[in-house]
């Protein structure tokens, strides 16, 4: 690990605090995989050695990586990488697959159904009001199971408007596109805003399995609208969270 740190550089004239020179490049090496989940990262002294600079000011890096969910400390062992990224912030219209890769993670979905549905279906009146959909126009439902690092992460279920949903079902829709990619570059459509409820749950045998948790395990449902440009109505999603690899992070300022 020395040999690897001694790639690495701190400027100690740079006007970026030495704590955050430091905290990034620890999630460099997590994101270039030099560190891998469950890994013991360097320890203090390490680190202080091998940048010259104190320990309170590694101590400071380390505060701000577990802060921000990239490692954990185990009282007595040392300081780990953790398994899976578990902190999306909540204040940011992204996709998940935006902000997984932007933390260096691999993700893919595999998509269990995608289907057109009318006004006429009572069962998904639902999503015809979380779209505001008032007309005839049927929506088209995209359901995915999607992975990180190869482990089930969540259950999304996206109703689309018409306009959407039609050019999906026309331009045919991979598993990997992120549907809020789609929507801009394909649609055309600028997306503004959202608005998501956030409510505790427990599995239940169907959801359980789909995710590889127990039944009755912890997880987290969120429901919403996004809108787009004019505040009208473009997604409404419904997501099934692991609620042991999952939390939603929200800053708050003044």
């Amino acid at each position: 690990m020395s040999k690897v740190l001694a790639n690495h550089f701190i400027d100690k004239n740079s006007h970026t605090p030495i704590y955050i020179q430091v905290r990034d490049i620890l999630i460099g090496m997590i994101k270039e995989k030099q560190l891998l989940p469950n890994d013991r990262i360097p320890s203090e002294n390490e680190l202080s050695a091998a940048f010259n600079i104190s320990r309170m000011t590694v101590r400071q890096a380390i505060r701000e990586l577990v802060k921000e969910d990239y490692i954990h400390i185990k009282r007595g062992e040392g300081t780990f990488v953790n398994e899976l990224p578990t902190t999306q912030m909540l204040i940011k219209l992204e996709g998940f697959s935006a902000v997984m890769h932007k933390m260096g993670y691999h993700t893919h979905s595999k998509i269990l159904k995608i289907q057109k549905i009318t006004p006429q279906q009572k069962k998904w009146e639902y999503a015809f009001r979380g779209l505001d959909e008032k007309s005839d126009k049927p929506i088209v439902m995209v359901r995915r199971l999607r992975y990180l690092e190869e482990i089930p992460y969540c259950l999304e279920t996206s109703f689309l408007t018409n306009v959407v949903g039609e050019k999906i079902l026309e331009k045919g829709f991979d598993e990997n596109i992120s549907i809020y990619g789609f929507i801009e570059q394909e649609s055309k459509i600028h997306l503004t805003r959202a608005e998501h409820i956030i409510e505790p749950a427990l599995a239940k045998n169907t959801t359980a399995e789909m995710l590889n948790i127990k039944k009755g395990s912890p997880i987290l449902f969120i429901k919403g609208t996004t809108y787009s440009t004019g505040n009208r109505p473009i997604e409404y999603l419904e997501g099934v969270y692991r609620g042991d690899k999952y939390k939603l992070k929200v800053e708050i300022t003044k």
